[in-house]
């Protein structure tokens, strides 16, 4: 539905309300065979005046960029005839503000960020869009000085009134961030900047959500590699929130034990918003002060200003900072395979100590131990995790198993990341029931397509798939049904089978591959002999992580 629907407009309200002379809407008329017929008459509307619907006008000039010469001075590059239409009318000109950030941030970046680094660059930029969406007094107070200073300096003076409203709206330990990029403006062109967020004219919370969201892809892409702890690609982020939040009730709190920049925190509230309703208190814990910043502005923005962030660490076993408070719903993306530091705490390695080279399964207890009862969570791993011949991680990793920690696992597709080429999976963990009858295995690494050379994504449709996939499980599950699976996607696998492979949990070990017509059938004795010889690689595995493990114990590491 359109707020236009059932509105209609005349030739001379088209022109009128676009800017444009009367002959110039004719001309349109004439020119573009694609423009909107005139309606006929009814008995409200006489014949004489042909009039058209506003919902088809204005989606026929959303496609019509005004060029140079036609824009207004108040109007940014990219303005069409549609957003000029809304302004006339008083209506959020939607796409206005994700222009002036793509433009901002990507082709004129070099002319506006000065001396400022590419990262503090894209700061400012993201710190401006949370206060213009979230404190809009603190953004008229910032108007009015852009207004008023003009000299070389004044970017200095702006950042500073920028971080005395980020300290309003975020608290003191967020103000420091931003105070310390006021040192560094150099040439920096703050004044325009902000000038060019403003003249976007109204916007509503949603378009703030999705600039906010396009400049933490921007710096993902400016930084490299070095933005790997920083961001979580929004493939992964789909699947691991849809999977936590389905069936949610009664939830009331939702953590992230390593927050990032909040991307997977806001998303997971906005799931279990959208399943059940009502308040929920949001929390998290990141390292450095850059990221929690970011995590509480995008928390802000999507409707969660009062989440409580806190200083953690790249493993949970350096210092709990974060209590045994239980939580309804966890999700996060731990550091991968990050080396264990001592003094450790062991409260919650309820299964067992991971080996010291290697926290992945301190993240995994770590998570299931802060859980409630009835809690349930996502983590995100990379796959070594799930097969691991470590004899450690076995222990642990079949100890969790057993005790019903498991729920699920989703394989999902390499290329996910644009810093990195690992490949994920996605760890469903619940409170510890005590036992386990069978675990769910969904395999969707041959899903998703390549958006550029290095990166891949998943459709919705797709991403709706595994979803669907996880709810028929649960559903069958809860009336004592069995689940069949969807061939080459998923498959349910009893414990006496998990026992039989040592608790190898990947998926793709699990979920037979549908097998294409015209390729050849794969003979059992051949299939055999493959399995035989894994068992064999996973023995000659398990006996080099001992030698490894007694070479480190050695050297007291």
């Amino acid at each position: 539905m359109s707020e236009f629907d059932g509105v209609f407009v005349s030739r001379g309200d088209i022109a009128r309300l676009t800017g444009v002379k009367r002959p110039a809407v004719t001309n349109w008329e004439r020119r573009h065979a694609d423009f909107p017929q005139p309606l006929g008459a009814t008995p409200d509307r006489p014949a004489d005046i042909e009039v058209f619907s506003a919902a088809e006008i204005l989606d026929w000039l959303d496609g019509r960029t005004i060029n140079a010469k036609g824009r207004r001075s108040e109007e940014p590059e990219g303005t069409t005839y549609g957003d000029r239409f809304r302004s006339a009318l008083g209506v959020t000109r939607t796409g206005a503000l994700l222009k002036a950030v793509e433009r901002l941030s990507g082709s004129e970046a070099e002319r506006f960020r000065g001396g400022l680094s590419h990262a503090d660059y894209i700061t400012v930029l993201l710190t401006l869009v949370y206060v213009r969406g979230c404190l809009p007094e603190e953004w008229q107070g910032i108007l009015t000085e852009a207004g008023r200073y003009q000299f070389p300096h004044s970017g200095e003076l702006l950042v500073r009134r920028l971080a005395s409203a980020v300290r309003r709206g975020l608290g003191p330990a967020h103000e420091d961030l931003i105070l310390a990029l006021s040192h560094n403006l150099g040439d920096s062109r703050v004044n325009e900047t902000i000038r060019l967020l403003d003249d976007t004219g109204p916007v509503d919370g949603v378009e703030h959500v999705q600039a906010f969201e396009a400049l933490l892809i921007r710096y993902s892409e400016l930084m490299g590699r070095r933005a790997g702890d920083f961001f979580t690609p929004r493939a992964a982020v789909d699947v691991l929130t849809k999977l936590v939040a389905d069936g949610s009730h009664d939830v009331r709190t939702v953590h992230d034990p390593f927050v990032r920049a909040g991307e997977l925190l806001s998303a997971a509230c906005d799931a279990v918003a959208n399943t059940q309703g009502g308040p929920l208190d949001a929390s998290g814990a990141g390292v450095g002060e850059h990221p929690l910043a970011l995590a509480g502005m995008n928390l802000a923005l999507h409707g969660v200003p009062e989440a409580r962030l806190r200083p953690g660490g790249t493993v949970p076993s350096a210092g709990d900072s974060h209590g045994h408070e239980g939580f309804d719903r966890i999700v996060t993306n731990p550091p991968f395979n990050m080396r264990l530091e001592r003094p450790v705490q062991y409260g919650h390695w309820r299964y067992g100590p991971p080996p010291q080279h290697n926290a992945n399964f301190d993240w995994l207890q770590y998570v299931v131990t802060q859980l409630r009862p009835d809690g349930r969570a996502a983590v995100l791993m990379p796959d070594i995790a799930a097969f691991s011949a470590n004899p450690s991680e076995r222990k642990i990793r079949a100890a969790m198993v057993e005790d019903g920690a498991v729920e699920a696992l989703v394989a999902l597709p390499d290329q996910l990341f644009t810093t990195t080429g690992i490949s994920v999976t996605i760890w469903l963990l619940r409170r510890p029931t005590g036992v386990c009858d069978e675990v769910l295995f969904i395999d969707a690494r041959h899903l998703g397509a390549l958006v550029s050379r290095v990166q891949r994504e998943l459709a919705p449709h797709e991403t709706n798939h595994i979803v669907e996939d996880y709810r028929s499980w649960a559903a069958a599950r809860a009336g004592g049904a069995a689940f069949s699976g969807t061939e080459g996607l998923s498959s349910a696998v009893s414990i006496e089978k998990i026992r039989e492979q040592d608790y190898t949990l990947s998926p793709a070990f699990h979920v037979p591959s549908s097998v294409p017509s015209g390729t050849r059938s794969v003979e059992p004795a051949d299939l055999a002999a493959l399995v035989g010889r894994l068992k064999q690689l996973h023995a000659r595995a398990r006996e080099a992580d001992g030698e490894v493990e007694e070479l480190l114990g050695g050297y007291g590491l």
